[in-house]
């Protein structure tokens, strides 16, 4: 579902109904740390006024509900947008979107990442292999070895999917991971990470902590914020 297509859910993120889940043991020193901060734009009020201190190192998970303005914190989060007030810290830069933009990835939100559904693994990731590679590199087309060193460090037990695969046969979970690993292709100090509201089904959300924690296992130097609108990990996202 498309945030920007439910009108519904367009209502402001205030303090009220964000919240943060710490994952695994967190870095020494913070990620993030938001002072009040607001976004306000001529169709209204997106969010605001927030406060965030999120710890670097591991996974945190935003707990925000499904909308428009959810979609607007994280792209503030990952220096994609300016804030209207309020101060923002973000791995040392203050109020520097071009300097969190440099150090960072979002992923899985229609408006950064949609894929066209009919394209194939091989050819999605052998396009994102050739964007992160030295332009006067060559790089051939993914093979099995390719793939694998991709998303091992995303998938935990979630089985990989084949080359010959058309992303949008794939079930939700593998949809949502693999476009996890292809941000994660550079390895960014920061990795935020939206719409795990998709995976809805039980059997899909007992296997979404395993691979957040086994992402935070092999990457220590890096830190992920995943967005869902309940904790992850109990039956129908109840708390």
């Amino acid at each position: 579902m498309n945030d920007s297509e439910n009108p519904k859910k367009d209502r402001a993120v205030d303090d009220d109904d964000a919240a943060v889940d710490a994952g695994p043991a967190a870095g020494a020193g913070p990620l993030v740390t938001a002072a009040q901060i607001a976004l306000t734009e001529e169709r209204g009020h997106m969010f605001g006024p927030l406060d965030l201190d999120l710890e670097s190192g591991g996974v945190t998970r935003l707990l925000a509900p499904a909308s428009v303005p959810r979609t607007a914190l994280l792209l503030a989060l990952s220096g994609r947008r300016h804030l209207s007030a309020g101060t923002l810290m973000i791995m040392g830069h203050t109020n520097d979107p071009r300097a969190t933009f440099k150090d960072s990835a979002v992923c899985c939100l229609d408006e950064i990442d949609g894929i066209d559904p009919a394209v194939m693994v091989r050819s999605i990731v052998t396009e994102y292999l050739r964007w992160n590679s030295p332009f006067f590199k060559w790089v051939p087309k993914a093979d099995d070895a390719a793939l694998r060193a991709l998303c091992s460090g995303t998938f935990g037990d979630v089985p990989v999917p084949r080359l010959g695969d058309i992303v949008e046969n794939l079930p939700v979970i593998q949809q949502l991971l693999l476009k996890i690993s292809l941000a994660n292709i550079g390895r960014p100090p920061l990795l935020v990470v939206g719409r795990l509201d998709d995976v809805t089904s039980d059997d899909d959300q007992s296997q979404v902590l395993p691979a957040w924690w086994s992402w935070a296992r092999g990457s220590r130097s890096s830190s992920a914020v995943p967005t869902a609108p309940r904790p992850i990990g109990t039956s129908k996202w109840s708390t």
